[in-house]
Formats: C-alpha cells, structure tokens, sequence
C-alpha cells in the first residue's frame, strides 16, 4: 500500500516506540533482525517497495549487495529511475555510529562513485542501526577517516524520525526524493541535494576522486611516486631515471591491484598482510629488505593470477627501498585509510588518472631526484586524456557498427581491435567493455543456458535466489581480450598500465569461489598474458628503420622502438589489417620537437612522403598510417587543425584518395580536454571504401553539455548537422560548411581575385630572437645614442586593431642602410650581428617576403621601404591597420601585405580587407584555434578574393574613391579618438567611426553583388 504522511506519522510513531521498548534485548540482536524488523520497515512506511514486489531486477528500490564475511560493502543501494541515489549500511546496535571505521567504510564507496555519470553517482550515505541515523555528504574529499565525521548532514537517534518527522517524509519519502531527483544537477537543487555542507565554504574539498588520487600518487612533495624515487636514489646512487620510473610504476601498480582484488572481495585483505611482512622485517631508516618480506604475497599471487601482473622483474630486482617508505604507501591504500574502493571506482577513472601520471617521469642526477613532465608533453602543452563520452561515442560507432551484424560470438572472435598508441588504454577499456555488453546481450536473450554455454555465461544469484541477470565467466573474458583487443605504444610505461588496466577489467564482476574453481579444477590462470596483444614500439616507424644511412646508435634505437608490424601481427596483417582502428593519437610539431637532424624525422619523410610537409603534426602520421592498417573503420579524436592547415594539405589528399570518410564532428572552440586549450575534431573514416557523403556536425557554442554524445547530437541547437560529399573533399583546406554558405563563398570568390596576385603576403620579420631585434625600450635607445632613423616603432600582434596601429612604447633596433649601421657603437652592431645567421634560417627570409628580404648581413644599400598593411598573426575577426607614417616594423607575430604596383590604393583594399564580408570568408580558409582565434599567416591570407577595379568604368573607380574616402575618414577619426580626454568624447567619436564602417560594409556587399538573402547569411554568422 501507499502510506499518506499521516499514516506514516503513525507507522513511525509505532516503529519507533517498539524499539524502545525493546532496546535492552536488541543490543545483541543480530544484524540482519535489525535490518528486517526496523530499518527495512522505516523505509516501507517512506512508500519504498523495500521487497522490490512485482519489480524487474533492473527496476529494484533496494538492492541488496553481494559481500563476504566481513561485509567489505554497504548492504543496500537505493536507487530510483535506473539512477543509483544512496548507498546505506546497516550495523548492529551494539556499534557506535560515529565510530570513524563505519563512516570511512560507507563514505569511501559513495565516494568512489563521484565520477561516474550521474544514474551511477551516490552523492549521498546512509550509517544507521535505527537506533543512530547518520546521512553523510559523499561529494567531499576525506584528506583522513577523521575528516568524514565533518560531512555529516543529519545525525539522529531514532526519536527524531518522530520529532523531525517533516524533514524526515520531505528528504526520505520515495515520492519526495523522486522529485528532487530531477533537480540533482540544477542550480537550485531540492530536497536531499539542497542539504551539502556549505557549498561554497567547502567548495575547495569537492574533489572528485581522479584528481585526488593522481596527487596521492603524484603531488611534487608528497606523492607516493616523488617519496619512493627519493628513497630509491638514496639508497640506489647507480639507478638512472629511467629505473626508477620503471620501478617505481611497478611497485604502485602491484599495490593497486593488490587493493583493488580486496576491495572487490576477490581476495583476502593482502594489503594488511604485506603492511604486516614489512613492519616485521623492520622499520628503521636502513631497513630495505621490503621486497624479500613481500616476496611470498607477490609469488603467491603470481601463481594465481599469472598475467605479468606480479611476476618477478628485473627493475624491482635491481633497487631496494626502505621499508618505511613502502609501508607508508601501503597505510595510505588500507581501507581504513583510504578514501577510494575499488569495487566501485571504475577501471576507466584509473585510467584517466594513469594518464596524468605517464605523462611526468624521474628525471635523477648524481645526487638528487626530480618529477618533471616528459619533453613531448611539455611541447604539447599537457597530456590529452580523452573524456569518458568521446572513447563511448567512437567505440560506438567503428566497433559498434561490426558487433551490430555480428550474430554468434565466434563471429565477434574475429574481430580485430587497435589503438596505435594506447597510452592508459581507455579506448581498450572501452573497446573491451563494448565486447563483454555484446555477450551479455547474446545470453541473455536466450530463453536458457545450455550446457556448452555455461562455459562462457552463468545467472547470477543473490542469496539463493537465481536472477535473470546474466554474468560472463573469467574464462570467456579472458578470451575476448586475447581474441579482440591489440594496442602499441612506443612508452614502456603505458604499455604496463594499459596490461595492468585490462587485467583490472577482465576481473570486475568476477566471483572469487569462480576463480578458485578454475584453478584448482581446471589448471587456469586467472589473467591472459597479454603480451602478445599488447606490444611497446613505434607505430609510425618500421624495420627500414634499420637501413643504410638511417642506422642509428644502440641509445637512439631504445628512444625510437622502431615496430614491424607484419612480424609482431602476422595473422592480423596477412588477413589485410585489423577490423577497427580507434585512439587518441599524440599531439606534437615533430620538426619543432624533434629537429632537424634528428633520425626519426628522417626516418618519417622516408616512409611518408605522401604525408610530410614542413612543419607537420605527428597525429598526421597515424592517421595516414590507419590507412594502412586498417581494413575496417577507423575512429579518432584529432587536433582539429588537420582540417585547415596548410601543411595538412598532403594528408587531406590522401584521405580522399585512400578512403571513405564518413563522419565528422566538429568541437570548434570548445577544447574537450580538461585543462588544455586544444580543440578538436573526431573523424570516422573507412580505408579502402569508395567516396560517399559525409555526416558533419559542428558545435555552435563554446560550450558541451555534459550528455552522452550520440544524445547531444540530435539537438540542432547544440551541433549544427550538415551532409556534403566527399567528392567537395580536396588537399584544400576542409571549410565544412552548409550549402548556403558554400554557395556564397563560391560567389566572393568568382567576383575577386586571390589577395597574393595583388600584393606580396608576406611576414614581419623571422628573427627567431625577438628579444635582440624588438622589445628596446627608449632608456636603451638613449643609452645606446641610436639616431631617429635607425630605429622603428614596433608593431605587435595584440596592438594592430582594425584600421590602426596602437603605440606600445617598445622599439625595433635595426637599421635600414650600411651608413647608419656603421655609424652604430661598436657595442651595439656585435650585439646584432651575433643573431644575424638567426634571420637568414627563416622561412620567410629565404622565400623573400619578410620585412628585410632585401638585407643581408653587413646591410646593402638597397632599402625596402614600400608602403604595407600589417595584420596579426592571430585574431578573431579582420584586423588590418596600415602604417600610413612608415613609423612602424613588425616581428614574428604579424603579416604584412606589401604594395606591388596595383591600381587600386591601400586605402581600398584595407577597406575591403576590415570589412565584414571578408571576414565572413576568412572564417572558412584561416585555421581555428581555441577561445575562437583564426591564424592570420601569410598562406591564408592570400586565398582572400579581393574585388578588382575597373579604372575604365566610372561607376567602379567611384566606388574604389569613395572607399578611398571612407578608410581616409576612419583613420583620420582615430587620431582624435587617441587624444580625447573624456568617456564621452571617446564615444562619440566610435559612433562615428562606426556608421563609417556600416557604410564601408554596404559599399562592399554591393562591390561583390550580393543579394539582401545573401547579406543576411553574412550578417547571421557570428
């Protein structure tokens, strides 16, 4: 029956009177008595189905938990609407609900789940014997179990359900929390979720649980990795970095997995006995005999469990570490200590954590220890770790796309999986878990288990009683991954973790007495050796690595790893490649990272020469590799900047060329990694398929709601669905644009001619050493007694606004002719002629359209002084000034569009150059970088269609003056804007300067003959 709030007042009033009349016999009364005749019953008269009567088992309001003896798990959750909502233990009177072991343990579980999405999340923890009632706030980060008793929320004896009966049926009562359900994750939340602790006195402890376990492992001053090095190198003055990174990585994982099979009731509390082995081998500082008082555990586990996970290896064979130091790691794991459980704390979130922590390593010098980021990641600018949806959404959609016609599992055998560059091993993880749901499915759709299928799938049972619930045995989970799952990275450590995290996988949801039962009837391992499935190597560089001129020295080769992929699959590549490709290829300019005498980008423009450009990513690499390698579906998340990039024109081309490409997703401005500024694209592409049209969607804001992606991309008011064909796919940059606006870019461009016939782009001046050339202040100038003339204004990125160029008091030392050079302190012409070879490397130097083409060291005669429109190199809109004085110079950060003898003035091509319509077209050539920011370099700007004059027409060469006119005004409207002195002065000057410019932008719609449909296109886009 349905209780109304009355009857329920009564119920309780009843309940709770019952209890106190039987108190003194309830103290040893057992747990499951309590459980049954008071707090199950609390709940009934909340209008909770406590019995789950009539409910599926994916519908079940309490879910009893399977738990061992000691009862390592909350006995209940509670969940409503497939959404786990609260995680509740019961105990026996005789406990003491404020005892810090009961909190830690229900805390540490909901807890644990702070990262999942939301139907998984448990914000909340329920401690009671009726007799106590605590709720806990689980979305706080526990430094210690003493902390938690400061996340309690409510804290009864039992006689409050009676006299806070009203809170009590508004926060518990089934109705009432379904309710407040829907507003869990609002800004202003109901019920349950309006009762945290402070949120904003406590907002700095919200921290979920990735980012609080990776500063356990890896906090510069106290993490587990920066202790064990220090103690490893004290004791270990030989060991290189290296070493100790390998080392230091095994011991961690060893202890993790060692926690996690605890925390999961797999195995017995290991962590106790290994602390118990160390502290009898001795704790005094030189006491290093940790290995040989864990060995026992470690072989123990190793003969059970098999798989890599503990064998013996030659890195912890090769270094001792204190005793004192291991047992405080191993303290910090315990479950009493530890804010983490295992048995709910995905393999995935471990994952993302493990992926921070691989992108630092110990760099150790004779004496000392260091944590740093590895080169590569300091030159990307941070590790990627790629969100949870987006590894979701391409599993989806490459090895979804094989199991949706795959109808036995011998068929879903003979898929292959790879991620070229695993890292962590999330898209694996994904990948794996994608396999394991597919037979789950397979089973469970049958009407029954037959005997041959009960080798692979069994029904679980909860306390005798069978669910329809289907679970798949350790055997067929080990299979799966040594049938489907492959990877390669060219990291050793990532290779370990990514062995490490799947062997985690392949033990989630396993029954402990199931293993036992392999192994001592069967003769099984519990873990594959994954050796053969997941290999460390280079996947860009093979075995002609090897070969005459690109031979290497023995340490380089260690760097290189080159990987012969025929030799390491040779059944996969025979069969002509793997069934899908998935992964988050690396990020890094690899002539700027690597340089050019460096063997690997030799040993890249050799085997890529359909591929290498000057400059180019390295993700390009593995994405022209997929083509080779693949024989199915190909699914990654890029840089976005392959889209655009001149240098990407090579791999466009051959994508067209090699493949079918079918989907792309577009995040713009958003940058789906945390932290890092990057923005991205996924593509979808299959090798060797015909050309066919191509799903685009593109992000319109600079924001994701956090949905699952295939759910997002169904609102048109967050991505923006286009289908072109791929035949529209060239080696030009990928505009992906709508019909209508491909239509209008088509029309500017028929009606102008490209900017580089008119004028010569080019670009400020390459030094390569801005500090020595620009950024002279006048007290230098001074001191140094330079002359006016052979210095100059200098005109920088952030500076050069629309129309004009802002002073910034900085200087340009570099004179223009050989008399004025002479004529320099001798202190001064050394100073410069030190960095001289500096300018001749550039690009721009060499191709003869920087600033000083014309110069050469010591300076000739001949003087560049023609007049020129300067523009930054990155902007969010057209912003082209022109140096109407010849007072200013520009670096490295600004193109320069130099006059060429046209026709047309300046004054109108920097009117059409600022004008709306060009920068409506500009946003479909110039490359998009975060925060909505567009390269304005020389290769782009040249594509502009600029509207030519016909001087023989007079209607034409009135429009070019009165363009002339326009500009002339705006500029010369600038300089009092300057000098006014006042807000209101300022204002009414813009105002001015703007109908200016609304006049320029109609002169030039109708310069281009556009239509009033077409102009509103132009005028819709932000």
């Amino acid at each position: 029956m349905r209780y109304t709030k009355k009857q329920a007042h009564t119920e309780i009033i009843n309940l709770v009177a019952n209890f106190r009349a039987n108190e003194p016999s309830l103290a040893e009364a057992p747990e499951a008595q309590i459980e049954d005749n008071y707090i199950r019953r609390l709940f009934h008269f909340l209008n909770w189905n406590t019995n789950n009567t009539g409910l599926s088992v994916a519908e079940w309001e309490f879910v009893l938990q399977r738990t061992d003896e000691k009862g390592k798990r909350p006995d209940y959750l509670l969940q409503l609407a497939g959404q786990q909502l609260l995680v509740m233990d019961a105990k026996k009177v005789k406990y003491d609900m404020h005892d810090p072991r009961w909190m830690q343990q229900v805390y540490a579980y909901a807890y644990s789940t702070q990262n999942q999405p939301p139907p998984r999340k448990i914000d909340f923890a329920i401690l009671t014997d009726f007799q106590e009632f605590v709720l806990l706030d689980c979305t706080l980060y526990a430094a210690n179990p003493k902390t938690v008793s400061n996340f309690r929320i409510l804290d009864w004896s039992c006689d409050d359900y009676v006299s806070q009966f009203d809170t009590l049926w508004d926060l518990f009562e089934r109705e009432n929390v379904r309710a407040a359900l829907h507003t869990r994750n609002t800004e202003n939340p109901s019920g349950l979720w309006a009762r945290y602790l402070s949120p904003r006195k406590v907002k700095a402890n919200r921290l979920p649980p990735d980012k609080a376990f990776l500063s356990e492992m890896d906090d510069e001053k106290t993490g587990w990795r920066v202790r064990l090095a220090k103690d490893m190198k004290k004791r270990n003055p030989e060991a290189d970095g290296a070493l100790i990174t390998a080392a230091v990585q095994l011991l961690i994982d060893r202890l993790i997995f060692v926690k996690a099979l605890s925390d999961r009731e797999i195995e017995e509390d290991y962590l106790t006995q290994l602390a118990e082995r160390v502290e009898k081998s001795g704790l005094a500082a030189d006491e290093a005999g940790w290995f040989n008082a864990c060995r026992d555990v470690f072989t123990k586990l190793n003969q059970f469990y098999n798989g890599s996970s503990f064998e013996p290896r030659p890195e912890l064979e090769a270094v001792t570490v204190s005793n004192n130091v291991v047992r405080e790691v191993i303290r910090d794991l315990q479950p009493e200590n530890s804010p983490y459980n295992f048995a709910v704390l995905p393999v995935e979130i471990l994952g993302t954590i493990y992926e921070r922590f691989l992108g630092r390593v110990v760099r150790a010098t004779d004496s000392r220890v260091k944590i740093e980021d590895k080169p590569e990641v300091r030159k990307a600018g941070g590790v990627y770790y790629t969100p949870q949806y987006i590894v979701n959404y391409i599993v989806e959609n490459t090895l979804g796309e094989l199991l949706a016609v795959c109808k036995t599992p011998a068929d879903v055998a003979k898929l292959k999986i790879l991620d070229p560059a695993c890292g962590s091993g999330s898209f694996l993880l994904g990948a794996y878990s994608a396999l394991i749901r597919w037979h789950e499915d397979y089973y469970s759709d049958k009407a029954r288990l037959t005997k041959q299928d009960r080798e692979a799938a069994y029904y679980e049972s909860n306390g005798g009683e069978r669910l329809r619930r289907v679970r798949l045995t350790a055997k067929l989970k080990r299979q799966i991954l040594l049938n489907n799952i492959f990877g390669v990275d060219i990291d050793a450590q990532a290779v370990e973790v990514t062995r490490f995290s799947l062997s985690l996988k392949a033990l989630e949801d396993t029954r402990r007495d199931e293993l036992r039962e392999e192994v001592n009837l069967f003769k099984q391992t519990v873990l594959p050796d994954l050796r053969h499935n997941i290999k460390h190597g280079n996947s860009l560089i093979g075995p002609d690595y090897f070969a005459g001129q690109m031979f290497a020295k023995p340490d380089e080769l260690l760097s290189v790893r080159p990987f012969d992929w025929a030799h390491e699959f040779p059944a996969i590549m025979t069969a002509g490649g793997f069934d899908a490709l998935i992964g988050n290829p690396p990020y890094l300019n690899v002539d700027d990272t690597w340089g050019k005498g460096d063997s690997r980008l030799a040993a890249l423009k050799a085997s890529y020469p359909h591929i290498y450009n000057d400059k180019t990513d390295i993700l390009f690499y593995f994405m022209g590799k997929a083509t080779e390698l693949c024989k199915g579906r190909v699914g990654f998340i890029v840089s976005r900047a392959f889209l655009e990039a001149y240098k990407a024109d090579k791999l466009r081309q051959h994508l067209v060329a090699h493949s079918a490409i079918t989907q792309i997703i577009d995040f713009r401005n958003h940058s789906v990694f945390s932290g890092v500024g990057i923005t991205t694209c996924i593509i979808l592409f299959q090798p060797g398929q015909p050309p066919t049209s191509v799903e685009v969607y593109k992000l319109r804001s600079d924001e994701l709601p956090s949905l699952e992606l295939s759910t997002l991309l169904t609102n048109a008011n967050v991505f923006e669905h286009l289908e072109i064909s791929q035949s529209h796919l060239t080696s030009a940059s990928w505009a992906l644009t709508s019909p209508a606006i491909t239509r209008l870019n088509v029309r500017i461009d028929t009606a102008g001619e490209a900017l580089d016939k008119i004028l010569i782009v080019g670009s400020g001046m390459q030094t390569g050493c801005n500090d020595v050339f620009g950024e002279r202040t006048q007290e230098e100038i001074t001191k140094w007694r330079v002359k006016p003339g052979q210095y100059y204004k200098r005109a920088s990125n952030s500076d050069t606004q629309r129309y004009f160029i802002r002073d910034r008091g900085e200087y340009i030392l570099y004179p223009q002719a050989v008399p004025s050079f002479d004529k320099l302190p001798a202190g001064v012409q050394k100073h410069l002629l030190a960095h001289a070879d500096e300018l001749k490397k550039r690009a721009a130097y060499q191709r003869g359209d920087c600033e000083w083409w014309k110069f050469t060291w010591p300076l000739h005669e001949e003087r560049y002084d023609r007049q020129r429109i300067i523009c930054p190199y990155l902007a969010t809109f057209n912003r082209f000034a022109l140096d109407q004085r010849g007072e200013f110079l520009s670096l490295t950060d600004t193109t320069v569009l130099f006059e060429n003898g046209q026709p047309e003035s300046l004054l109108y091509l920097l009117g059409v150059l600022n004008s709306k319509l060009l920068t409506f077209r500009f946003k479909s050539i110039g490359k998009l970088k975060s925060g909505g920011i567009y390269e304005y370099f020389w290769n782009s700007i040249s594509k502009l269609p600029i509207r030519r004059i016909n001087f023989s027409n007079p209607t034409d060469k009135a429009r070019h003056d009165r363009m002339a006119q326009f500009v002339e005004s705006i500029l010369a409207l600038h300089q009092p804007k300057a000098k006014a002195k006042t807000q209101a002065e300022q204002e009414q000057i813009q105002r001015q300067i703007d109908a200016t410019d609304r006049q320029i932008d109609k002169l030039v719609y109708e310069l281009y003959g556009l239509t009033p449909d077409e102009i509103a296109v132009v005028k819709s886009q932000k």
